[in-house]
């Protein structure tokens, strides 16, 4: 192959990806009441799996089952304690490299419900906050907030995280359609818009004004107000106990317009120490999932695989009550992943949609 040839390839490869990149967007249709992917209307039905409670070695054994349960989406948090051990010390290598596990996730055929933090609950130690931020006690810092000290750690955290990330975004070639703000902020005391406001912006900083921001909180209307922030798209979580018309309603308060979206729908639920193992019936499931597909709802089964903490990762729930090392959350594919009833029958429910 002479130089020529090569560069007329070259040439030709270059315009190929540009016009590939050109015609992949994603955006919220507010007139239509509906996320377009690529000029058409979509719809997720993801399920949550975090790269972290399973070894990397079984990432891709997971997403198939995931994928072969129906599932178009998955949604991921992305633990800060993981990935920055030590102050201005990062670890994105092995179990922590996301990057390889979102390659996968797009190999496979997904996309990508992003949840970065900074906080991000998930049962995990500290909400998934680096220890350290308290190694100077509690008087220095307010975690969640826009003071000062704990601002400066997140900026330099997603200084390097969302760079990293950027690759990943759907407008660039990757897998991610949406990125959450914060976790579930309504419910925090601090209901502090300046922090909220900060993180969009830096959101807006590195990945740009057109990738499609959210927020989550339950369907309770003190907590979306402080749970929502200009810019992001305000959506709710909300199991079987709660109506899907209620949740909605309270949805649209905040989002007049736009796809009605449950970002955490829980097919299962949390165990602590000493108590039972939690279970939600799958007809109960089923009933709330039917009612939430009618209504042109993009749901999300947190978890659809929980997996296992890890070493002391587990978290815990004030005063102090500790989650166990299984985080099986009665969950679609049970902890060792094993195919469940209820996997069998969510699965049939999303081929009949």
């Amino acid at each position: 192959m002479n130089l020529i040839t090569k560069i007329l390839l070259s040439f030709l490869a270059s315009i190929l990806i540009e016009f590939s990149l050109s015609d992949r967007s994603f955006y919220i249709d507010y007139d239509n009441d509906t996320f377009v992917k690529d000029s058409k209307p979509f719809r997720y039905i993801s399920g949550s799996i975090h790269p972290y409670r399973v070894p990397k070695q079984l990432w891709e054994d997971r997403l198939r089952k995931m994928w072969t349960g129906g599932l178009n989406a998955i949604q991921i948090y992305i633990f800060w304690n993981e990935h920055e051990p030590q102050p201005g010390v990062y670890d994105f290598e092995g179990q922590n490299n996301i990057f390889e596990f979102l390659e996968l996730a797009q190999k496979i055929g997904f996309v990508v419900v992003l949840r970065p933090g900074p906080y991000v609950c998930a049962e995990h130690d500290y909400g998934g906050l680096p220890w350290w931020l308290l190694a100077n006690g509690t008087e220095t810092i307010v975690p969640r907030s826009s003071e000062e000290n704990y601002m400066n750690a997140v900026r330099r955290y997603f200084g390097v995280l969302l760079p990293k990330l950027t690759p990943y975004l759907y407008k660039n070639g990757g897998p991610i359609i949406t990125v959450q703000v914060e976790n579930e902020y309504g419910s925090y005391y601090t209901c502090d818009k300046k922090y909220t406001g900060e993180l969009r912006d830096l959101f807006k900083l590195y990945f740009g004004n057109d990738t499609i921001l959210f927020t989550t909180d339950p369907p309770r209307v003190l907590g979306l107000t402080c749970g929502t922030v200009d810019g992001a798209y305000a959506t709710v979580d909300f199991g079987v106990s709660i109506s899907p018309d209620d949740a909605f309603e309270k949805q649209r308060k905040f989002s007049k317009s736009g796809p009605l979206v449950n970002s955490e729908f829980y097919p299962g639920w949390l165990d602590f120490w000493g108590t039972p193992h939690q279970k939600v019936p799958t007809d109960q499931i089923l009933k709330s999932f039917h009612k939430q597909l009618d209504m042109g709802a993009n749901v999300n089964f947190y978890m659809y695989f929980g997996g296992t903490n890890f070493g002391f990762s587990n978290g815990a729930d004030p005063p102090y009550l500790a989650e166990p090392t299984s985080y099986d959350y009665d969950a679609p594919l049970s902890e060792p992943a094993d195919i469940t009833n209820k996997y069998l029958a969510i699965r049939d429910s999303i081929s009949k949609a």
